[in-house]
C-alpha cells in the first residue's frame, strides 16, 4: 500500500499529480451531470450547482478536472454543506472565511479516473460564471486562454501554485470584462440585498430569502413587464409562491427597497387558512388592491381569509418595506402556500 497523501510532502504530491491538460472531452459535462445529481442528495436544500472551470469551457484543451461551484444561501448552510461533503469523503483542501475546497479522485497511486473540485461558497460569490460565460460565447478569447494555458503546462508541470499565478492577470481582466458586458445576469436577491440594504434590513430579508430557498424554493427573474427590474418570482415546484422587487426605480420606486407579493396561481388556499385572528387582520391591510399596472388583465373580487374585497389584483397580498412581524407572516404564509402546492401535486398523482 502506498503512503497516504497526508503524509507525503507538497513536492512529492506534485509529481504523483501534475499538470495535464487534454483536448476538450463531450464526456465532461456528463460527469457533472452524474456528479450534481448525488450532490443534490447529499447536499442540503437551496443549494445552486453551477459546472465551472475549463472543462465547461467549449473546444478547448483542459486538465480534466470537473470544477462544480456550490453556492448557498447562508453560513449555516454553508457549514451544514461543508459537513455532509465530509461524511461522504470529499477531502477538505483549504477553509477560509466563507470558502471551502474539496477534492475527489485523488489516489496514492494517482489521479482516479473522475476527478471533483468542489467550491463551496455564499450566494453570489460566482465570479466564475462571469469567465465561463465569456469564454463560451468568445471563441478568440478562449483560444487565447488555452495558448497561454499549453505555454504554461511544460514550464509549470509540477509545480500547480505558479501555474495558477500565472493564469490570474488573464482570468481577472476577462472576468471584469464579462461582468460590465453581462452586468445583472447571475445577481441574486441576496447579493443585492447584502450589498444595498441597511444593516437592519438586511438581516431580516437575507433570512427571510435563506429560509424561501432551504425549504426548496429557486428565483427566477422575471421578463416582460419587469424585465428591466430587480424582480425575481420565487418558484416551488415550479409554481409561485412569492414576486420580489428590490430597489425598484421609475415608477416602481415607491416600492423600495423590496415589495414581496403573494401568488395564487388559481388556488383557493388563502380563502380560508389556519391563521390567527391578529394575522388574518394583518394580511387585510395588504390586500392588493389593483393598480393597472399592465402586468396583468386587472383585478376581481376575491375572498381573503374569510373577507370579501373588490377589484384585488392575481397576487391577492403586496407587503411594502415589510418589518419584522410582516416577515414573520410572509414566512407563515409560505408555509400554507408550500403544503397548498404539495397537496394539489399528490391530488394530481392520484
Amino acid at each position: 500500500m502506498g503512503k497516504p497523501l497526508s503524509e507525503m510532502p507538497l513536492e512529492e504530491l506534485w509529481e504523483l499529480f501534475p499538470i495535464f491538460l487534454t483536448e476538450h472531452q463531450d464526456c465532461w459535462a456528463d460527469w457533472y451531470k452524474d456528479k450534481m445529481r448525488v450532490l443534490r442528495g447529499i447536499l442540503p436544500p437551496g443549494t445552486l450547482l453551477h459546472h465551472v472551470g475549463s472543462t465547461a469551457i467549449k473546444g478547448i484543451w483542459a486538465k480534466p478536472i470537473i470544477d462544480i461551484l456550490i453556492e448557498t444561501p447562508n453560513m449555516a448552510a454553508l457549514d451544514n454543506a461543508a459537513g455532509a461533503l465530509k461524511a461522504e469523503g470529499y477531502i477538505c483542501t483549504s477553509q477560509g472565511g466563507s470558502r471551502v475546497d474539496f477534492n475527489k479522485g485523488y489516489t496514492p497511486e494517482g489521479f482516479a479516473q473522475r476527478v471533483f473540485h468542489l467550491h463551496l461558497r455564499l450566494m453570489g460569490d460566482h465570479d466564475e460564471l462571469y469567465f465561463r460565460d465569456y469564454l463560451n460565447e468568445h471563441p478568440d478569447i478562449a483560444k487565447e486562454y488555452e495558448g497561454l494555458k499549453l505555454e504554461l503546462w511544460k514550464q509549470y508541470e509540477h509545480d500547480r501554485d505558479e501555474y495558477t499565478r500565472q493564469k490570474t492577470a488573464f482570468v481577472l481582466e476577462h472576468t471584469q470584462t464579462a461582468k460590465k458586458e453581462y452586468r445583472g445576469r447571475y445577481i441574486s436577491p441576496e447579493t443585492l440585498v447584502s450589498e444595498t440594504f441597511s444593516e437592519e434590513a438586511r438581516e431580516r430579508v437575507l433570512q427571510f430569502l435563506a429560509f424561501l430557498r432551504m425549504e426548496g424554493a429557486a428565483f427566477e427573474r422575471a421578463g416582460g413587464y419587469w424585465a428591466g427590474q430587480y424582480y425575481w418570482a420565487a418558484l416551488y415546484f415550479g409554481e409561485p409562491v412569492f414576486y420580489l422587487l428590490i430597489n425598484g426605480t421609475g415608477d416602481e420606486a415607491a416600492l423600495a427597497p423590496i415589495t414581496v407579493w403573494t401568488d395564487d396561481s388559481g388556488s383557493t388556499w388563502y380563502e380560508d387558512a389556519p391563521l390567527s385572528q391578529g394575522e388574518k387582520e394583518l394580511c387585510w391591510k395588504h390586500v392588493d388592491v389593483c393598480g393597472h399596472c399592465g402586468s396583468c388583465p386587472g383585478g376581481t373580487e376575491k375572498t381573503v381569509f374569510c373577507r370579501k374585497f373588490d377589484d384585488v389584483c392575481r397576487t391577492a397580498l403586496r407587503f411594502i418595506a415589510p418589518g419584522t412581524v410582516e416577515m414573520a407572516l410572509l414566512q407563515r404564509l409560505a408555509e400554507l402556500r408550500f403544503a397548498d402546492i404539495r397537496g394539489r401535486i399528490r391530488e394530481r398523482k392520484i
